[in-house]
């Protein structure tokens, strides 16, 4: 065999090789973003392997991490008066609590924080639906808005504001936004257990009572 002929034979191996890595990282870029939509980043993630523009403050080292993401959606009621609750679960540390909230909830959040931190305004929140709201893909592309504004809110406003960084708690979360508050589903009011977290933010409290929800998902539920 040539030189020749051995360097092209040398050029191709090479040329296979780059294709078997470039492919190989497509597919761990693929399953990293795969994890951190299942259960939300964790210190580590990198933020240029997702396409959740929201992950760019995660790896702060002087600020604790906050997880959320909304795993599941599910429909309450009938005909007319049905509607989707988003099942939101929090982490801060070992600390893990899930909240329940519709979107007029969400909306009435937005309003509220748009009025104390006019960077909100930048986020992408998804509008208000009238007509196909109940569409299966509608429902889930809305899951996917909701939970990379709630990074958003937690990492680019929660984690920056001093009585957070420097009592990085769920009771601080709570404290700071009521929002988050854990009320039992199928326990007591939220009107009750709101009332045992008083917030330093009055414009970012929910002011109207929330019906007490099921969160187990109901049969056909999207």
């Amino acid at each position: 065999m040539s030189v020749a002929e051995m360097h092209g034979e040398l050029i191709e191996f090479n040329e296979r090789l780059h294709r078997l890595l470039m492919a190989k990282e497509a597919l761990i870029s693929q399953m990293r973003q795969e994890l951190i939509d299942l259960r939300g980043p964790v210190p580590g993630d990198l933020s240029q392997t997702s396409e959740d523009q929201s992950l760019s403050d995660f790896e702060m080292a002087h600020c604790a991490l906050i997880n959320v993401w909304i795993p599941t959606v599910f429909l309450r009621g009938r005909a007319a008066n049905a509607f989707h609750v988003y099942q939101v679960y929090i982490r801060i540390k070992d600390d893990e609590w899930n909240v329940y909230r519709r979107y007029a909830e969400f909306r009435a959040l937005h309003i509220r924080l748009r009025t104390k931190f006019p960077l909100v305004n930048t986020f992408n929140f998804p509008p208000k639906k009238a007509i196909g709201n109940k569409d299966a893909k509608f429902v889930e592309e809305r899951r996917k808005q909701l939970q990379e504004y709630l990074r958003s809110i937690m990492n680019k406003i929660i984690q920056t504001l001093p009585e957070f960084t420097s009592n990085p708690k769920k009771e601080t979360l709570m404290h700071l936004l009521p929002f988050c508050v854990d009320v039992q589903p199928t326990g007591e009011p939220a009107s009750k257990a709101q009332s045992k977290v008083v917030s330093k933010f009055s414009r970012l409290s929910r002011t109207h009572p929330r019906e007490t929800r099921n969160p187990e998902p109901q049969s056909g539920d999207l």
